[in-house]
């Protein structure tokens, strides 16, 4: 048993230490490729980035392109996890863009759906060389 009382403590007073999280949903740290294109007026654009976080409401992409807050966007995200342990799925969303610095911004979700992917197939024999993709290898007999 504790011999002192449990001193409850400001929140206030951790601001300046640890910071303070102003979002009031969580956020879960990713790590995924993202390919994305804006639409709308003004000018298109379209690019590569990574996925740093998303929740159920908006997702922040590390981008080198400036895109300013309003665009309309739509993302295509490798998802992590197979349909049926096999078929690779894309992670697609519609949203505008709500928040961008130089190496990032920010998207709200407006909807969102999966479809499935095409198979990334690369063969790599038991030295790591992919030597098999190229067209002048032969495959080596089968033993009897």
């Amino acid at each position: 048993m504790l011999s002192d009382p449990v001193k409850i403590c400001d929140p206030k007073d951790f601001a300046e230490t640890f910071g303070v999280e102003r979002r009031s949903k969580i956020r879960f740290p990713l790590e995924l490729p993202v390919r994305y294109r804006t639409f709308g007026r003004g000018t298109r654009s379209t690019g590569e980035g990574r996925v740093v976080n998303m929740n159920r409401n908006g997702i922040l992409v590390s981008s080198q392109h400036d895109i300013s807050v309003g665009t309309p966007t739509e993302l295509s995200i490798e998802w992590p996890s197979l349909l049926h342990g096999r078929i690779p799925l894309r992670f697609i969303t519609v949203g505008e863009v709500v928040r961008c610095d130089e190496s990032s911004f920010a998207v709200t979700l407006a909807r969102y759906h999966f479809r499935t992917a095409k198979r990334k197939v690369t063969a790599i024999d038991s030295q790591g060389d992919s030597r098999l993709n190229s067209p002048s290898y032969a495959f080596p007999a089968k033993r009897r």
